[in-house]
């Protein structure tokens, strides 16, 4: 596991955190990642999530002047309009570490401690790490994705498959459990999509 791998310490500078801000918001009416739930933006939980344990945040959105108030490096999508495998593409391109973790602005109760627990669970032979719950949810979006698919998300842009469970069975990823993690909140995976979502759980 990477976390043994390390001592059992992990190592902030050789992971970076990645926020997906990029999507067209178009249910939502305007900006996801601006929206406010609780008194801040939606995107301020992803990076809050992000910063004990990446050394680099990046945040993918193809808003930039939305964004310039936060420590990140912002990247937009090299090819607009494919959905989230592009942000995930142009972020890889742009990041520096093997590890990288994924994080979209619209899951709010995703916490640091569920990320301490994926990097605790990336194994030195897998190319991806997916929480699963509920019996077979898949959440792509908050997600280890090692920086060696780059290749391979290459590969999917270029022959316009963009959908994410595709690539997910095209490589060597792992589906973490989360039912049997002590810690499992079930409302990690609540996604924000329109102001309803933000009203009724505010």
């Amino acid at each position: 596991m990477f976390y043994n791998y390390f001592c059992n310490v992990i190592n902030k500078k050789k992971v970076s955190g990645i926020v997906l801000s990029g999507g067209k918001s178009s249910r939502m009416g305007s900006d996801k990642g601006l929206k406010i739930f609780k008194g801040k933006p939606l995107v301020e939980y992803a990076i809050e999530a992000l910063e004990p344990y990446c050394g680099n945040i990046l945040l993918s959105t193809n808003n930039p002047e939305n964004y310039k108030k936060y420590d990140v490096t912002i990247v937009e999508d090299e090819i607009k309009s494919i959905g989230p495998i592009g942000g995930i593409y142009s972020c890889l391109k742009k990041s520096s570490s093997e590890i990288n973790i994924f994080l979209s602005c619209d899951m709010p109760f995703v916490d640091s401690r569920l990320i301490k627990f994926l990097l605790e669970n990336i194994d030195a032979d897998i190319d991806a790490l997916v929480p699963v719950h509920d019996g077979n949810k898949v959440e792509p979006l908050c997600a280890y994705y090692n920086l060696g698919l780059l290749s391979s998300f290459k590969s999917f842009v270029e022959t316009k498959n963009y959908k994410l469970m595709d690539f997910l069975d095209s490589i060597n990823a792992k589906k973490l459990t989360m039912e049997g993690w002590s810690g499992y909140n079930n409302l990690y995976f609540n996604n924000f999509n329109t102001p309803e979502d933000i009203k009724v759980n505010s």
